[in-house]
């Protein structure tokens, strides 16, 4: 199925080779392209007494690489696809078992019945020639008092395929322990922990941490109940690397001068805007009619009818940073809203009928495929199309202005 979705590399071989030049082993990482998900949908029905019925609901986007990067970086591509079949093949185990909890469920309370769901979902976090780091979220919901989720950070070597573990990254892991604990307890200040510090010290010891390598630190992510209740949600915190320098391996202190980040809607993104010591916090939030961007406390409204928002942060080599928010308009086609991040301000500077979402409209359903942006050199956009249409693909760049430019 994902072989269907073919890139044009007579249009993106200029643009994207300028990421490449040069000797990685020479220069500091650049960044790479060439990620994508494809969106696959299930619904499984099942008839009894009162009529048909759906009982499971499964929905998985799982990562996958373009021809150009599957050239480029073989075994990189090789991790990548077995992860990805791994979990496609996990979840089609896990839809037998569900389908059959889900009518028991229904014979044994028939008031309290609702179809099982299972949303299996990646997004990235970093991507340049020394490292790729992904997150692989899921949530699923059964017959329990509430849904389940959980997020989990996967690190690859580009050039090897190799997992990266932290303690490969960290070189003191008591010390960056403490510094979790302490940034957990000033962050989330009014959280109900239970044995935090003892189970991070648990978890850190056995280099069993959650973690993602991100463009300008790492972040640790702690799922529900792992040392909090679930009513706490997903609790994260960001180690920068020019905040604790003498805390990384040299190799990791390096990073890309140009690079794009993809982050959640729901929860914060915490870097450093100018490549310094200095903490930058900013957020995505969605409203009735309205997208509300916060940076480092600061909001500014956007009077915008998006919803399902996609953002992407811009990092450009002079410093400039940009936010790229695709998101989806009342009609259901998609536009992206461009930012430009400024003294601690959020800036407009277009609102482009462009998305990252590919899709190809097929009886009876249509394909979707999300592209991630992560090099701003050099990567695909569509043109919005309306709903039950194709869209159709350019290679573009971010501009000095951090206006599209076209390859």
């Amino acid at each position: 199925m994902l072989g269907k979705f073919k890139f044009n590399s007579l249009l993106c071989a200029g643009l994207i080779a300028v990421t490449f030049a040069g000797s990685v082993a020479e220069a500091a990482p650049r960044a790479i392209g060439g990620f994508f998900k494809q969106i696959r949908q299930q619904n499984f029905m099942d008839r009894d007494a009162q009529g048909e019925h759906e009982v499971l609901y499964q929905k998985f986007a799982g990562l996958a690489v373009d021809k150009e990067l599957r050239e480029r970086f073989p075994k990189l591509s090789t991790a990548i696809e077995q992860r990805t079949a791994a979990d496609w093949a996990r979840l089609q185990k896990d839809s037998k078992g569900m389908k059959a909890e889900a009518v028991q469920f229904r014979q044994e309370s028939p008031n309290y019945y609702h179809p099982f769901a299972q949303d299996v979902d990646v997004i990235m976090r970093r991507a340049d020639d020394a490292v790729v780091s992904y997150l692989e979220m899921e949530y699923t919901n059964g017959a329990g008092a509430h849904g389940m989720y959980g997020w989990q950070g996967v690190n690859f070597n580009t050039m090897t395929g190799e997992e990266i573990a932290l303690s490969d990254v960290v070189k003191d892991m008591g010390r960056f322990t403490d510094i979790l604990i302490a940034q957990l307890k000033k962050e989330h200040p009014d959280a109900t922990f239970f044995d935090m510090e003892k189970q991070v010290r648990k978890y850190a010891l056995m280099d069993k941490l959650n973690w993602t390598l991100d463009p300008r630190g790492v972040t640790v992510y702690f799922n529900p109940y792992a040392i909090a209740p679930y009513a706490e949600g997903l609790l994260q915190t960001t180690v920068l690397f020019q905040e604790q320098p003498q805390l990384f391996n040299e190799a990791y202190l390096e990073t890309a001068e140009v690079y794009a980040q993809p982050f959640s809607d729901y929860y914060p993104l915490v870097t450093s805007l100018k490549d310094n010591d200095r903490r930058d916090v900013l957020s995505v939030d969605e409203g009735e009619n309205k997208v509300t961007v916060t940076v480092n406390g600061r909001k500014t409204v956007f009077d915008l009818p998006l919803t399902k928002l996609q953002p992407v942060l811009v990092h450009m080599a002079n410093k400039d940073n940009y936010l790229y928010i695709d998101g989806q308009t009342a009609e259901g086609s998609r536009q992206t809203l461009v930012l430009k991040v400024e003294k601690g301000k959020a800036h407009h500077v277009a609102t482009l009928p462009y998305t990252f979402m590919h899709t190809i409209a097929v009886s009876p359903a249509e394909q979707q495929y999300w592209r991630f942006m992560t090099n701003p050199n050099g990567f695909y956009i569509d043109r919005a199309a309306k709903p039950g249409h194709s869209s159709k693909t350019d290679i573009c760049a971010v501009g000095a202005d951090g206006q599209l430019t076209f390859g």
